[in-house]
């Protein structure tokens, strides 16, 4: 199953560029997320990883740095791992 998710998404950090052996390119920034306010009227605010390949990367890195809002529209997918130091698993959402 995938989760497929749209919105206004604002950059907290400098989207920083990696290029692959094979010539693709991925871009990768951390995103804040309003998700409206809480039952005392408080602006809940949540932070994601955000993942742009191809062409798209390169835009993002060359037109978009810290503070700036976007628009983005992607699937939702989990990462999971080890943490090495004390082997427990760990899992973020990145979109």
């Amino acid at each position: 199953m995938s989760l497929y998710a749209s919105g206004i998404i604002r950059i907290i950090t400098e989207p920083a560029l990696r290029t692959f052996d094979s010539g693709t390119m991925v871009a990768n920034f951390a995103a804040g997320i309003q998700e409206g306010k809480d039952k005392d009227g408080n602006y809940i605010n949540n932070s994601m990883d955000v993942e742009v390949w191809g062409k798209s990367a390169e835009i993002v890195v060359d037109k978009f740095r810290k503070g700036d809002s976007m628009m983005v529209t992607g699937n939702v997918k989990m990462q999971e791992w080890t943490d090495k130091d004390n082997g427990s698993k760990r899992r973020k959402h990145i979109l």
